[in-house]
């Protein structure tokens, strides 16, 4: 299970919510309806360990994160999928260390994707991070996603956005 929270911007403090997957769903809602190139083809379900690179989403309805709704990226969407990595510690190192490592990651991915430093844009950032149960079952992806100002839906992607 993802945690996800909306993360208030703050002048001196680079501050992003953090959205934890929920890794204890023994029923999993599969992967969205992608083409041959594994672009989403409609907007549906799909478990949250599916999102990829480049994969544009609704908003997830609370803070422990099951399904996402996974949409094609020319429609209306609330955040989109722009970088991605994994931790490489060997055990949980606890939600705080999690939060950090997350925060650094994706805000140093922040500028090259948008062409403007974080702190001189107006766009939103959050993430998917792993927790204590998600990682007992392997998981150990951190997700950045970045969205429209104060949470406005956007079309088409935010890369090269500079705003």
């Amino acid at each position: 299970m993802h945690h996800f929270s909306r993360r208030l911007r703050t002048a001196a403090v680079l501050g992003m919510a953090s959205i934890a997957l929920a890794g204890c769903s023994l029923i999993s809602s599969g992967d969205a309806k992608r083409d041959e190139s594994g672009k989403p083809t409609e907007s549906s379900k799909a478990d949250a360990f599916k999102v990829k690179l480049g994969d544009c989403i609704a908003n997830p309805d609370s803070q422990e994160v099951m399904d996402v709704t996974i949409i094609p990226c020319d429609q209306s969407h609330d955040l989109e999928a722009y970088a991605l990595t994994n931790m490489d510690a060997s055990t949980f190192p606890g939600d705080t260390e999690v939060g950090t490592k997350a925060e650094e990651y994706c805000g140093a991915q922040f500028a090259p994707f948008v062409g403007l430093p974080f702190e001189e844009s107006e766009l939103d950032v959050t993430f998917l991070h792993p927790t204590s149960d998600s990682w007992k079952n392997g998981d150990r992806e951190i997700v950045c996603l970045i969205g429209g100002a104060a949470g406005a839906a956007t079309t088409g992607t935010l890369k090269g956005a500079a705003k």
